[in-house]
């Protein structure tokens, strides 16, 4: 505690020195920063004034601005690795500005690609794993509704399966091959240096009469892709090892656009699209299907009887469930700020109607992404901050084999001598009782064959789910070659996902109506704390990054079911009204990570580059004893 008294006054008397240094007026020089070969603005160089302790680095644009200068004649140098340093003798007039602009050329002689990496950035040439960087820009074309679809076909090595053809359907996607037998094989992924739980966002499907929705969506779902900067995937242990046994099967980096520059911009862009299935099944139409069955007790092979239970009608069930699906996208963004602030908003509105009738997705999301630089830049401030609302319309297709089936099975098997609705009683005698307009269905019992069009549209299932996916980063430079950076990071999801079946549908009408509401709530928040050594000597390069990662997950959900209403008036609303009332379901799952890890980056005349990571984990689901320690809690309830 003495320590602590001794050490508060000499803390709060340096950040006074520093600010009232800030204050103090001064000559100021500014300037820009560029590439020798590109013209390129470069980032993040280094700008320092000779004897003193002024430093910046540069913006997104490369300029930078240095104030507070003593005026008289000063010597200004700008470094960066990998590119030889250049300084500059200026004269600076009290109370003016001057410009001092530089062009650092390469130290290699091909141009070197800064890549992100895990905890951090490093040069191409430098990065000894595998590791494969996506332009998102180039790879956004067309109707993409997630990150996900931007690697398809675009990294070698990469596998990725889509789990169905509705809008932001989820995808298998394999770096490496598959890993486990029992445990999941999919990525890792990293959204601004935090890692994400790959968890589908929203309840599972009810399971009734086999439809069965298992596969989830996609869980990036909520990331609008113009709003994506890059994409990169590491492929190897020696690229993933940085994240330990969370990165065995890939981890995939997803960096999300700052501003360009400080001058006030504005973009929009908007697209309409529509899609169509590329290839039927070429099923039987119903004159096709009459002469079949005709020929059949022509040859001896069917009663009699089968020729009555034949209509009149010329259904193509198949074109009847299929439609056009329209696609809008509509975004907005601003950007700009000052020499120490800059800043970029979006908003984005994405609607997406499926091929199949009651099947879509709808997003609305805003995402404000912020820098600021202060004591003459030795501290800067990142914000990334996202709110999201996306609504998902579910078909009731089918996942597994079962002998009752889902849309696609009862719309195979469906007689197309039957109409989609009736027109009169006596065009049919499944028609009786039915008013003109209603649709017309083999029955209503468990084992009927199912006319698809009425499941498609009297089944209502929706999940709309919120998301607030955001971080905070301070980064500190302590002295010139070191740098101390705090990132604290939240993922926070709820979705509610409501399910009802009419009474009279061909679903709900086993149960005489059935209505479910179930909900998953997600939260993952991470805290980081990392500390990188880059000193140069001579023709080595030498960077060194240590930090600490605490990860806190708290996931919960329930459901509840009510079937046999006597009225379709208040859907899923009242379950309360209904006379039966299977067993709720509710559990909640909470562990935590504890990380150290370090990562050393050893490179010699810009051509021989040796790099080496530690890391090590203590998690809650691990038994005491068992390949790491364990934190001292984890919950798992259920019932």
């Amino acid at each position: 505690m003495a320590v602590v008294r001794k050490l508060f006054p000499a803390i709060v008397g340096a950040l006074m020195c520093a600010t009232q240094a800030a204050a103090q007026q001064g000559g100021t020089i500014s300037g820009k920063v560029v590439d020798s070969a590109s013209a390129q603005p470069l980032v993040g160089v280094q700008v320092t004034v000779d004897g003193t302790d002024r430093r910046a680095l540069t913006t997104t644009d490369g300029t930078y601005r240095l104030s507070g200068i003593a005026g008289g004649t000063q010597i200004v140098r700008a470094r960066r690795i990998g590119y030889a340093g250049r300084l500059a003798t200026v004269t600076v007039p009290e109370n003016a500005t001057v410009t001092a602009d530089f062009t650092l050329p390469q130290q290699v002689a091909a141009l070197s690609e800064v890549v992100v990496t895990g905890y951090g950035t490093q040069k191409r040439e430098a990065i000894s794993g595998s590791v494969s960087t996506i332009d998102a820009d180039a790879a956004n074309v067309g109707v993409i509704t997630n990150a996900t679809q931007m690697l398809q076909g675009r990294v070698a090595g990469v596998q990725m399966t889509s789990n169905s053809g509705e809008p932001g359907a989820g995808a298998q996607i394999r770096i490496r091959g598959g890993t486990s037998i029992s445990a999941s094989n999919d990525p890792l992924y990293v959204i601004d240096g935090v890692p994400m739980q790959n968890e589908s966002t929203t309840p599972d499907a009810p399971g009734i009469s086999s439809i069965n929705s298992a596969l989830p969506r996609s869980p990036l779902n909520s990331i609008n892709p113009d709003d994506i900067e890059s994409i990169t995937v590491l492929k190897d242990a020696s690229a993933t090892a940085i994240y330990g046994s969370r990165g065995a099967n890939g981890v995939v980096l997803i960096q999300t656009k700052h501003t360009s520059g400080i001058t006030g911009q504005m973009e929009y862009s908007t697209y309409i699209a529509a899609s169509n299935v590329a290839k039927t099944l070429g099923l039987m139409d119903g004159a096709q299907y009459r002469t079949f069955v005709q020929q059949q007790v022509t040859a001896g092979k069917m009663l009699p009887s089968a020729l009555t239970g034949l209509g009149s009608s010329n259904t193509d069930w198949e074109k009847e469930v299929e439609r056009t699906g329209l696609s809008t996208n509509h975004d907005l963004s601003f950007s700009g700020g000052s020499a120490t602030t800059q800043y970029r908003a979006s908003l984005n509105y994405f609607k997406q109607q499926g091929v199949v009738l009651s099947n879509g997705l709808e997003r609305y999301q805003g995402r404000i992404n912020g820098t600021h630089d202060a004591f003459a830049g030795r501290l800067r401030m990142n914000l990334n901050l996202m709110a999201a609302r996306v609504v998902n319309d579910y078909a009731p297709y089918e996942n597994t084999g079962g002998f009752l089936g889902g849309l696609f099975t009862n719309m195979v098997i469906m007689n197309p001598t039957k109409p989609v609705t009736c027109a009169d009683a006596a065009s049919d005698p499944y028609c009786a009782g039915k008013a003109p307009g209603d649709y017309y269905q083999t029955g209503s019992g468990a084992v009927d064959v199912k006319n698809p069009v009425a499941m498609a549209n009297q089944w209502d299932d929706v999940a709309p789910e919120n998301r607030i996916l955001g971080n905070v980063t301070g980064t500190v430079s302590l002295r010139e070659d070191l740098t101390a950076q705090t990132t604290l990071g939240i993922d926070y999801t709820n979705a509610v996902r409501r399910t009802y079946a009419p009474r009279l549908s061909p679903v709900g009408a086993q149960y005489n109506g059935y209505a479910r509401q179930a909900e998953r709530d997600l939260q993952n928040a991470n805290f980081q704390q990392l500390l990188t050594y880059s000193p140069r000597f001579g023709d080595s390069e030498l960077e060194v990054v240590g930090g600490y990662e605490y990860t806190k997950i708290n996931n919960r959900g329930f459901d509840a079911t009510a079937q046999s209403f006597v009225s379709d008036a208040f859907t899923v609303n009242s379950l309360g009204a209904a006379a039966s009332f299977p067993l709720p379901g509710s559990y909640q799952v909470e562990s935590a990570l504890a990380s150290f890890f370090s990562r050393a980056n050893y490179g010699y005349k810009g051509k021989y580059f040796l790099t080496g990571v530690v890391r090590y984990d203590g998690s809650s689901r691990l038994a005491q004893g068992i390949s790491g320690r364990r934190s001292p809690r984890s919950v798992q309830r259920g019932a």
